[in-house]
């Protein structure tokens, strides 16, 4: 099918109006239109759309319409800022918060969204399904009462070597010089004073005295002193918190000893029935561990489709190990999201690569056009203490300056002695970065590829493309996306314009989904294939609202019609002459006398309130 250009130009300002201009000019009996320039109350709109024979040029302005009875969901934290602050003021970087015992309650999790959660995360580590179950239903609870568009992820253990749950304890401390010891032994009674159980059972035949085993990416560090059957003496060198099910790596000669994992599968028969419980309670995001190769996640996500009744949970792979750095391209590719784990990533690469990596990591994703989440430590010492060091809050920093979708919180948001003050921690940092970029004018020149893999998608990528560069040049206040399935509203994301973007979608699931990525604020709204009637309706629910006001410059484009417009927002209503005569027709007295007929249609006529008919 052929596709074709069509240019539609209208202005509300007065029938007088003219622009001088060497330009060619359009024509009518009431308005004069130039291609090249427009008034700042003006309305350009671009659409690329399938031939059928009706392409051509004619006039569009908003029409408030008459839709009173229409809602719009958006997130009340959002709209809050939005009334106080204005568009700029929105924060783009999303935040994740994993759910422990620390913020598993109702009252704490609607502190969290308050805060700014943007996606809880449940770690599969930790906790029984039933306890999950739990809060899952009060995270959707959530949604419903107070209005948050939250969404959940659920994070699989992965097979490879960790530790078991220290006999119930949420922590335990190791201190420098003592002596623990790592055990395949299945306790039935209570086990030994510093006694870990760890679950791979060929652990003792693997390792060898003088290895060192670090926990947690390296949180704790221990070296092998003996070896006594399936018990291994271990001593602490680093000391640290203990957390339940940390994982576990061992080095030999300044080497990663690597061989057992490797054979390890990517999902194990526990993450498989986690699997089928998340699907079962519909999560929004799962997210797999130590993925090694595209080919796991290909398999999981057809698993999900052919289980899932709405087949749309995504699957974010975490990258964390060096098979995942070797095949980084092909993963991010299968994959719908990915995760910078730079914790256990940092226990197998050396130190002081993990900032290169993260780097990498990001910017693949942001070319692929694949949301990124920079987790691990980002602000650990807020586990036991009100207030970060001044490292951590500058690692944040850097995350929100290489455009990270999302910053998470592990540890901090679980167990931590001040969940909301971490959260606010992110919260404040992310803003002030973002508000130093666009004072600075920092437009970066990352070169981002083409993606599409049809004529069609590279058309939309065309359009979000330059609606992005054209935000920036022009200043808009925001950019609209009108979008069933959430493409287009990824696409604007992805050229991190300086505007927020508001993406209006049908979907609940979609709308909790593009919760993750990068400056969208998702709204869930009933809207239609005319792209006229949803612009109309969406600045009369808005300023209803008062989320935006009259002479707001915006930008809006749409997956339907695959449309760009540049508009300012009416102060008023406009009619068509067509609807204004209706309206008029329907409230004259009819006396019978033509000249009060006359008089009363001449002082309800205002040229003002009309915008253009169709120019055929």
């Amino acid at each position: 099918m052929a596709h074709s250009l069509n240019f539609f130009l209208s202005t509300s300002t007065l029938p007088e109006f003219t622009h001088s201009c060497s330009k060619p000019m359009l024509h009518n009996p009431h308005r004069f239109f130039s291609l090249t320039k427009f008034p700042r109350k003006s309305v350009v709109l671009v659409s690329a759309s399938a031939d059928n024979g009706l392409g051509g040029l004619s006039a569009v302005t908003a029409d408030y319409g008459s839709d009173n009875g229409s809602t719009i969901e958006v997130d009340a934290v959002t709209e809050a800022e939005l009334k106080e602050n204005g568009f700029r003021s929105t924060r783009r970087t999303k935040l994740v918060c994993t759910i422990g015992p620390a913020t598993c309650g109702f009252e704490q999790l609607e502190a969290l969204a308050v805060g700014g959660m943007n996606v809880a995360r449940i770690n599969m580590c930790h906790g029984t399904r039933d306890w999950h179950k739990a809060v899952i239903q009060k995270v959707r609870r959530l949604n419903e009462e107070k209005g948050y568009a939250v969404a959940i992820m659920m994070d699989t253990e992965g097979s490879e070597i960790h530790m078991g749950d220290l006999g119930g304890a949420s922590s335990a401390k190791a201190e420098d010089g003592e002596v623990w010891t790592f055990s395949v032994r299945a306790y039935e009674a209570l086990r030994p004073e510093r006694c870990i159980t760890v679950n791979y059972d060929g652990f003792a035949e693997d390792v060898r005295v003088g290895d060192e085993l670090l926990v947690d990416g390296g949180m704790v560090r221990f070296e092998v002193i003996e070896k006594i059957g399936p018990d291994v003496k271990c001593l602490c060198t680093d000391p640290g918190l203990l957390l339940p099910r940390a994982n576990l790596t061992f080095w030999r000669g300044g080497s990663l000893v690597r061989e057992r994992n490797a054979m390890l599968p990517t999902i194990s028969s526990k993450d498989w029935l986690d699997i089928d419980f998340g699907i079962a309670q519909g999560v929004d995001f799962i997210a797999v561990s130590f993925v090694k190769s595209a080919e796991v996640i290909n398999h999981l996500k057809s698993y999900i489709k052919a289980r899932s009744r709405d087949g749309v949970i995504a699957v974010i792979s975490k990258i964390e190990s060096i098979d995942s750095l070797k095949n980084l391209e092909e993963i991010i590719q299968a994959s719908d999201g990915a995760m910078v784990a730079r914790g256990d990533l940092g226990a197998q690469i050396p130190l002081e690569q993990v900032p290169l990596a993260q780097q990498k990591i990001v910017e693949v994703c942001r070319q692929l056009n694949k949301p990124v989440i920079v987790a691990s430590q980002l602000l650990e010492s807020m586990i036991e203490y009100p207030t970060p060091t001044r490292a951590e809050v500058a690692d944040v920093s850097e995350a929100v300056r290489q455009r990270a979708d999302a910053l998470m919180l592990s540890g901090e948001s679980a167990m931590g002695q001040f969940p909301d003050k971490a959260l606010t921690v992110l919260r404040s940092v992310s803003l002030r970065i973002e508000k130093w970029w666009r004072e600075e004018k920092r437009h970066e020149v990352m070169d981002l590829p083409d993606i599409a893999s049809s004529f069609s998608d590279s058309i939309s990528e065309e359009i979000c493309n330059s609606a992005a560069k054209m935000a920036n040049n022009l200043e808009v206040d925001a950019l609209f996306v009108y979008t069933k399935n959430g493409h287009m509203a990824s696409l604007l994301s992805r050229s991190r314009p300086d505007c927020p973007i508001f993406a209006f979608t049908t979907d609940t699931l979609v709308r909790r989904r593009l919760n993750l990525q990068w400056g969208l604020i998702p709204f869930r709204l009933d809207f239609s294939d005319d792209m006229e009637t949803n612009v109309n309706k969406t600045f009369s629910l808005l300023k209803a609202r008062g989320m935006i006001k009259s002479g707001d410059l915006v930008i809006a484009v749409s997956d339907m019609l695959q449309s760009i417009q540049v508009m300012n927002v009416p102060s008023k209503p406009l009619r068509t002459m067509q609807q204004k005569a209706y309206e008029i027709y329907h409230d004259i007295p009819h006396t019978g006398c033509l000249k009060q007929n006359m008089d009363f249609i001449a002082r309800r006529f205002d040229p003002s309130d009309l915008r253009e008919s169709p120019i055929h």
